[in-house]
């Protein structure tokens, strides 16, 4: 039986066999289904996602909250992770756009007796994120496609603030696309036991999802406050004061926008750095021009149909990730 929030109306399902029976039961009146997954702590970004979600045809939405530990390479920084799921819920409810929620155990998603499928992702994970939080983005894959596993989507939903992140799972999804469809001369794949290589990444393990439905991902925009900084549920750690300190992390990566005509990508960056470093608190991590489709460093503006520049910048205890458009 499917239990409803008795406040709100929100399905409420905390294991597989229960969202799952939701799912069946959905495609069998004709619904798909839309998944939004997240860590808590929602926001206004977390929100735009789920309407965005609703908006698509003939679809029920799944809002999924789990904190991930496989993608925290600091105990610490898990421990401080914000959870606040009644709020959580309460916003889902006066939104009135997702039709589910799923609040799955650890061990619902890791089950004790199963090991994970492990993925890598090349460049992807080697560089900004992946090089600062070395295995993040292999605790990443594992989540998303353990999720998948058990939600079933037709429709992924993920935000453009955590760009690599969407890269990486995009590239998680390619993966399973090859794994279902074989070896081709088109992947050039090379097995060895039970594992399986792919340009760019790889899956292995014997417990490695099998025949997982492959979603479409749909990147939703950005959400900044009236200042320009990007909502996170870290940045609600925040004081007031460092709040507005932080915007200027946003002004910083705007100026790279509109002057990088004029000069060099080293410069550029270097002007960044030097803009950010008048705000005392910062603790810059990086600053990073990279290709839009490869994230691959730019050296110069060369052979690149789209640029972004990165960010991760400390400020109050309290690590802020940012990222925008260069050109076109």
């Amino acid at each position: 039986m499917w239990k409803m929030c008795g406040f709100c109306g929100v399905l409420i399902f905390h294991n597989a066999n229960e969202i799952q029976s939701a799912v069946k039961s959905w495609r069998a009146q004709g619904f798909k289904v839309a998944f939004v997954p997240t860590m808590g702590a929602l926001h206004d970004g977390h929100l735009a996602l789920v309407a965005q979600a609703s908006q698509l045809s003939h679809v029920r939405v799944v809002c999924s909250i789990f904190v991930n530990p496989t993608q925290f390479n600091d105990p610490a920084d898990l421990r401080a992770y914000p959870r606040n799921p009644a709020n959580d819920l309460r916003l889902l409810s006066d939104q009135g756009r997702a039709d589910a929620l799923f609040l799955p155990e650890v061990d619902e998603v890791y089950p004790p007796d199963n090991l994970p499928a492990t993925f890598t992702f090349g460049v992807l994970e080697e560089v900004m994120e992946g090089a600062m939080r070395p295995g993040h983005f292999r605790g990443v894959g594992q989540v998303v496609a353990r999720l998948l596993q058990l939600v079933e989507a037709d429709y992924l939903l993920l935000g453009e603030k955590d760009y690599q992140q969407f890269m990486v799972v995009r590239d998680l999804l390619r993966q399973l696309r090859e794994k279902q469809a074989g070896p081709s001369r088109l992947s050039t794949p090379q097995v060895q036991g039970d594992e399986r290589n792919s340009a760019t990444g790889r899956v292995q393990g014997a417990d490695a999802p099998s025949r997982p439905k492959i979603p479409e991902l749909i990147m939703g925009t950005t959400h900044r406050d009236e200042g320009g900084l990007a909502l996170s549920s870290r940045n609600q750690r925040l004081s007031t004061e460092g709040r507005t300190k932080a915007r200027q992390i946003y002004a910083g990566l705007q100026y790279a926008r509109l002057h990088w005509k004029h000069e060099t990508p080293d410069h550029l960056v270097r002007i960044i750095q030097s803009k950010l470093a008048e705000v005392p608190e910062f603790q810059i991590e990086y600053i990073q021009l990279a290709d839009s489709d490869t994230l691959t460093a730019v050296q110069d503006w060369k052979n690149h149909l789209s640029v972004r520049i990165f960010a991760a910048v400390w400020i109050e205890g309290v690590r802020l990730i940012d990222n925008t458009v260069v050109f076109p």
